[in-house]
């Protein structure tokens, strides 16, 4: 099996291949000379160490010191209903600024329903106020305290996925594929992608003259698809007519974590144009800028940008990005499978990156080839790749459709986009209270689509159907509790800083991040 491409698409699918293959199988990674870059950092699901790491055999802990990894508990979405300076204050319980939290799964049920029924019912019939996030969970108190999931024991009072810097995973990874399980790396320039008369590749040839022979090549080049696109020539499907940001800028900001502690949240910063992401890790924070260039140049994005985080644009190192939002029309073709940026991509508003090249692999091994390349392998990995690239499509779209923003051209412009028929139909169902517990889509069922609806002010018409009025009413000790919880935590749970200093003291102690 020949990779083409590094970074951390290549080498967790180099390293998630060679444990679940095993030694039986060749892997060879083919890899440009790296270009250093910034590392603006990557969010990620919550089920990526018990599904990766722990599946490689590698600690939590372990991966994390090495890749300056943080906690994450969710999302902290800044001025997507009414316009801002970008920056979040911490508000009172119910209150403040303009910033809703979209949290990891689904809210605490009752009497065999989520409380996102009971919230709704109370909010349509004026039984409540208060916030959807701070009403059904207990995060958001953490989320303005700055509080680590974990506590000083290690012990974990609450589901997180991670922060952390891209390249250092990728490199770690290197490591760990060539090391303990033998994979080749080979560090040199594709020219040519060699093809016999079935379509299939052969061979990989080189910028030093090398010719790379294999039986299956997976395209992790990123968003150029050498193989997939350029050898291959299956069309990419972009999302033009559905989505309207192409461009990013972004950067690495120092970050004093003693003064002004660590947030265990990713930041999603409404801006003129677009939206900023900020992704803490131990001394800096990665951050981006995802613009249209419909609405807006390079100059003026990076000066917005720049502004907001008070950084200079002639000293500050910036990186510069064109991107294409969509998917390829399919992720496998002939002896070719496309993984990552080559295979699909959408702006990283559901954090959706490391999960789909998670996903990928996992789909790769459950419809793994033999010599014959059995298309029926190929067809039912290209469908299940298409479900999963249309679910988070559906949910980045429903962001800017029902933002209520509308000062700037860019914001409304989202509101003119045709929404994609199936997420039509989500809302559809929404807005009428059909709300089942799951079965829309990965991020209904979790309880997303209601943090953001919910936090964007966007309603069902009506309460849900099914309530039972006693279970109305004893679901007030449900909220209660919650408010009880949320208190307590405030007290007992430890500083985000505290628990990462005692985490990472090794690394902190050479590098000074502490």
């Amino acid at each position: 099996m020949v990779i083409l491409g590094g970074g951390i698409a290549g080498w967790m699918t180099a390293s998630y291949l060679g444990r679940a293959l095993g030694p039986a199988v060749n892997i060879t990674v083919l890899e440009a000379p790296a270009i250093p870059e910034i590392g603006a950092g990557e969010a990620t699901a919550p089920n990526l160490h018990t599904s990766f790491f722990d599946f490689l055999g590698i600690s939590e802990e372990e991966w994390m010191r090495e890749c300056n990894a943080s906690f994450r508990m969710g999302t902290r979405f800044v001025n997507w209903r009414t316009p801002g300076t970008g920056r979040a204050t911490p508000r009172p319980l119910g209150g403040g600024a303009d910033h809703f939290d979209r949290l990891f799964g689904p809210p605490a049920g009752h009497d065999g329903l989520p409380l996102t029924h009971y919230w709704t019912h109370g909010r349509l019939t004026g039984r409540t106020g208060e916030p959807y996030d701070y009403a059904c969970y207990r995060r958001p108190v953490a989320f303005d305290h700055k509080l680590s999931p974990r506590r000083m024991d290690g012990t974990r009072w609450t589901s997180y996925a991670w922060h952390f810097d891209a390249h250092l995973v990728a490199d770690f990874l290197c490591r760990f594929a060539v090391k303990k399980q033998g994979a080749t790396h080979i560090e040199d320039q594709l020219t040519e992608a060699v093809i016999d008369r079935h379509g299939h590749i052969t061979a990989l040839r080189t910028k030093a003259g090398r010719a790379i022979e294999g039986e299956l090549f997976v395209d992790c080049s990123g968003v150029q698809g050498l193989l997939i696109n350029q050898a291959m020539r299956e069309p990419f499907l972009d999302l033009d007519d559905h989505l309207l940001n192409d461009r990013a800028v972004t950067t690495a900001v120092p970050h004093d974590d003693a003064a002004h502690g660590v947030e265990p949240f990713t930041s999603a910063i409404a801006m003129s144009s677009g939206w900023t992401w900020k992704i803490p890790m131990p001394g800096r924070f990665g951050t981006g800028y995802v613009y249209s260039s419909r609405f807006g140049g390079q100059d003026e994005a990076t000066g917005e940008f720049c502004r907001m985080w008070g950084l200079d644009p002639e000293i500050q190192p910036l990186n510069h990005l064109r991107y294409r939002a969509g998917r390829n029309r399919r992720a496998w073709v002939g002896n070719c499978v496309s993984i990552g940026p080559s295979c699909s991509f959408l702006e990283p508003l559901g954090s959706t990156g490391v999960d789909f090249i998670h996903g990928a692999l996992c789909r790769l091994v459950k419809h793994f080839p033999d010599r014959r390349f059995d298309p029926m392998a190929a067809d039912r990995f290209n469908q299940e790749i298409e479900a999963m690239f249309a679910d988070s499509r559906d949910f980045v779209q429903s962001h800017f459709r029902f933002a209520p923003r509308e000062d700037t051209p860019f914001w409304r412009a989202c509101k003119e986009l045709k929404p994609v028929e199936e997420l039509t139909e989500k809302v559809r169902r929404y807005r009428a209270g059909d709300m089942p517990a799951a079965g829309l889509g990965e991020f209904w069922s979790d309880g997303g689509y209601h943090c953001v609806l919910a936090g964007l002010g966007f309603l069902p018409g009506r309460p849900p159907a099914g309530l039972r009025r006693e279970a109305i009413e004893s679901a007030e000790a449900v909220f209660a509790g919650i408010k009880r919880e949320q208190r307590e935590l405030v007290h007992t749970a430890p500083p985000l800083f505290d628990y990462l200093r005692q985490l990472h003291w090794r690394q902190a102690a050479v590098a000074g991040a502490f």
